[in-house]
């Protein structure tokens, strides 16, 4: 199932802000993926350990890091704006826990199994932490989540009801999350195990209606496929109907792309149904694949906008840009626990007019 998304008018990526186990902004990213660098850890859990990456935080606090975090993508998406612009911004997250760490910390903290009042609270301190006082669009839809946010705001903005607005992605470090993936066995237990490898981070997009030089969005899809609450459809028929209606939406064809970002998380059926997808849509022409869940970790909620961040920093270094031969349309797929897929393409914009 999916619905419509093409809009009237073009949406720009102005700024962009991350933090991740490959830094604490997007320069830092791009140099440690030209570096080939990694920083993983492990996280122990129910007796158990699992390769994990953390954000590079010396912080402990869980909400304090959670703030410091977010103070880094902020800085990147805020600056040179006056701070009454930029706190006026509508503002779209997603995320797959967003307050369950915090609701851990208390527990624990109180000694008691009561639990804090609702997310708002923790929402108003992202809001806070961003300097925006907007009250935010929320979206959790598993590993899709902050490209649905993206969707959204990237639909307001091209059917003229906004003219900007920020979107993020979240996701922290909770035993919860951890625990609910160890009991399926899906954690990878060592780093060149099949399996997932649970990383955190924030990651932002400042999108606008006015031209900017950089990328656009050509199309964002999100759509369900309700085969299996843990699994896509084993043909990869949905997936690849995603695919097909963003390339529609775009006005491009499969041979336009020039660079995949396949979700690829090393869970066999998952992998062998997208496979299937790209297959069907590709055939025999396969433009290059970009993968980071080696390097960053699988960021849940946060991963479309932890990993195009991630990408697009990548592409404004020389060396980046090189190493793909200069992509000019980029194709993101995402796949999520409950049913839900999502495909983004981006390409460049050209000069500002």
């Amino acid at each position: 199932m999916n619905h419509r998304t093409q809009t009237a008018r073009p949406v720009y990526i102005s700024r962009i802000g991350h933090a991740s186990a490959l830094g604490l902004s997007a320069a830092a990213a791009a140099q440690a993926q030209l570096a080939g660098n990694t920083n993983r850890s492990w996280r122990k859990l129910l007796g158990a350990r699992y390769p994990w990456f953390a954000l590079p935080l010396d912080e402990r606090d869980w909400m304090a890091r959670v703030r410091q975090a977010v103070g880094f993508v902020a800085a990147e998406l805020s600056a040179g704006m006056p701070p009454a612009d930029f706190a006026a911004l509508p503002l779209f997250i997603g995320s797959s826990s967003f307050e369950a760490g915090a609701m851990e910390a208390y527990a624990r903290h109180a000694l008691d199994l009561s639990l804090p009042v609702g997310d708002g609270n923790f929402i108003r301190e992202i809001g806070a932490a961003l300097g925006n006082a907007n009250t935010p669009w929320k979206f959790s839809t598993s590993c899709t989540s902050a490209l649905a946010a993206l969707e959204t705001a990237y639909l307001l903005i091209g059917q003229g009801e906004i003219d900007a607005a920020l979107t993020l992605g979240l996701e922290f470090a909770n035993d919860t999350t951890c625990a609910g993936f160890a009991g399926l066995g899906l954690l990878a237990p060592t780093e060149d195990a099949d399996g997932l490898m649970l990383g955190e981070a924030v990651a932002g997009l400042l999108l606008t209606a006015r031209p900017q030089p950089g990328w656009k969005i050509s199309a964002c899809r999100l759509g369900i496929d309700g085969y299996s609450m843990t699994a896509p459809t084993p043909d990869g028929s949905a997936i690849a109907a995603n695919l097909a209606a963003a390339l529609s939406d775009a006005g491009l064809s499969a041979r336009d792309i020039d660079l995949i970002k396949p979700h690829r998380v090393r869970v066999s059926g998952t992998d062998a149904a997208e496979e299937a997808a790209l297959r069907q849509i590709f055939a025999s022409r396969r433009p290059p694949e970009i993968s980071f869940k080696r390097q960053l970790g699988h960021t849940l909620g946060a991963s479309g906008a932890a990993e195009l961040t991630a990408l697009l920093a990548l592409l404004a270094t020389p060396a980046g840009a090189a190493r793909y031969h200069h992509p000019q349309r980029l194709l993101f797929s995402l796949i999520g626990f409950g049913g839900s897929t999502a495909t983004l393409i981006v390409e460049r914009a050209g000069d500002a007019t």
